[in-house]
This record gives C-alpha cells, sequence and structure tokens, in this order.
C-alpha cells in the first residue's frame, strides 16, 4: 500500500521474484488505514458496529434499569467509539455526522420522555464525541510529560524553554510550545491540538495522580457542556420576558440555536 494523495502512481514490489499485490487499505489492530489517511474505510467499519449497538440497546431498554443500562452503553457502545480515538476523529465534520447522530440516538434510549440529548448527556455524566477526543489528547499529553508513551514520542513536543530563553509564565508553567500551522490540516494535528489543550489544563490537574486525572478532567467537560446549556436557557428566559411584547410586531418569527461547548 502506498499512501499517496497522486493518482496514478505505478510501481511494483516482488519478494523472491513472487509479486506483491497492491491494497488500498490494510487493517493493523482493528484499526483501518487506507492510502489517501482520509479514514473512510475506518469510519464505514464503525458506523456499522455502532449502528449494531444501537439496535442491541434498543431492544434492551424495556428490560433494564438506568444504571445497568449505562452500564451496558459503555460496554457495546463507548468501547466501539473511543478505541483510537486519536487519529480518526481529525476529520471534517461531515464524516463524522453519522457516528454523531448514532450516539445521540444511544443516549436517547436511555430515558422514555422526549429531554433533549444535551440535557441527557450532562444528567448521565456521558461526554460528547468532541468532547471525547478532547479528554484522549488531555491523557495522551499527560502520559507525555510522565514518560508513560514509547520512546518514539520523547521528542514529538518541545518545551517552550527549549525554543526561546524569555521567562515568560509559559516556561514556568513547562508548557509545550504550539508550532504555527496556516492550514486547518495543520491545526488538526496532534502537534498542535496537543499543546493548546495541555495549556488550558489547570496545573493542580496536571500534578494530580494517573488514575484520577482522567476523572478530573472528565468532570470539567461536563461541567462545560451544563454551563453553555445553562447560558442557552437563561438567554430564552431573558428573549421571553423583553422581547414578548415585540412578538405580534415581526413578521418573521425568531429561532434561537444553541451552540455546543468546545
Amino acid at each position: 500500500m502506498l499512501m499517496n494523495n497522486r493518482k496514478n502512481v505505478i510501481f511494483s514490489v516482488s519478494i523472491n521474484h513472487h509479486p506483491i499485490s497492491k491494497q488500498s487499505s490494510l487493517k493493523y489492530l482493528g484499526i483501518i488505514l487506507d492510502d489517501k489517511l482520509n479514514w473512510k474505510p475506518q469510519f464505514e467499519k464503525l458506523v456499522t458496529q455502532l449502528s449494531k449497538s444501537c439496535g442491541i440497546l434498543f431492544k434492551l431498554k424495556h428490560y433494564t434499569n438506568i444504571s445497568v443500562f449505562k452500564s451496558i452503553y459503555f460496554a457495546l457502545f463507548h468501547s466501539y467509539l473511543t478505541y483510537s480515538i486519536l487519529p480518526w476523529v481529525r476529520t471534517n465534520k461531515k464524516t463524522l455526522l453519522p457516528s454523531i447522530r448514532l450516539q445521540n440516538e444511544a443516549v436517547r434510549t436511555l430515558e422514555y420522555n422526549k429531554t433533549k440529548t444535551t440535557v441527557l448527556y450532562s444528567k448521565h455524566e456521558i461526554l460528547e464525541i468532541p468532547e471525547l477526543f478532547q479528554l484522549s489528547v488531555a491523557k495522551f499529553m499527560y502520559s507525555f510529560y510522565n514518560g508513560g508513551l514509547p520512546n518514539h514520542f520523547d521528542t514529538f513536543f518541545a518545551e517552550i524553554a527549549s525554543v526561546h530563553k524569555y521567562q515568560t509564565k509559559l516556561v514556568f508553567l513547562h508548557n509545550c510550545y504550539l508550532p504555527r500551522m496556516k492550514t486547518s490540516l495543520g491545526q488538526l494535528s496532534l502537534k498542535y491540538i496537543g499543546p493548546k489543550i495541555w495549556s488550558n489544563i489547570p496545573e493542580n490537574l496536571k500534578s494530580s495522580s494517573p488514575y484520577s486525572f482522567g476523572k478530573k478532567y472528565k468532570k470539567i467537560l461536563l461541567s462545560c457542556q451544563t454551563s453553555c446549556w445553562s447560558s442557552f436557557h437563561m438567554l430564552v428566559a431573558f428573549c421571553n420576558i423583553a422581547l414578548m411584547p415585540l412578538f405580534p410586531l415581526l413578521s418573521t418569527s425568531i429561532v434561537i440555536h444553541p451552540t455546543p461547548c468546545t
């Protein structure tokens, strides 16, 4: 398999005069790598697995309580969603839409009423796909600073102190240098996203134990979800109070959409 975006690249490989056929994708440790590195085969496989899990959850919701059902959700759905999330989730939003919709359907099966999906995520302490990726990056950076990664990643990130000698605040905080990326593709790379997320993590959390780091940072992400949804409700309440007398004078309706927290 040759990973190249160019078309009509002709090459041949043979071992002991036996030609090796060219493949457009291969599976390694459960991850499907394709020659274009757009992760489409991986997404197709993931969507199939998540669809099966959604069907199982839908059939089981009438026979278990919420506590047991959440355990089944994390075993059958969450495990597929978070496996090797670091590489494949850094793609365009259009490719992510099917998996996002399937996660919303799976979360809706937790309760029978018509509660909004955003409320269900916060109520049952479930992270959405962007927050799951953020948590995975934070754990990766924590392992980097605490020597939990293979030796290949020892020079993957550079500390600010090794780039310049100015005594800035970020130097004393031992943050990584944030490289300049001019393209949107470069800003999706782990070398850019990793230092950016790590610099926004509180210092007391960075020094916590490996067992508690993930749990504490997850609580921060969940509180961000809750605060965003509360701000939306406050905005709606303000519009109902302050703008209600003006509604009859308006010829068009006003629709307010919540903005997800990033």
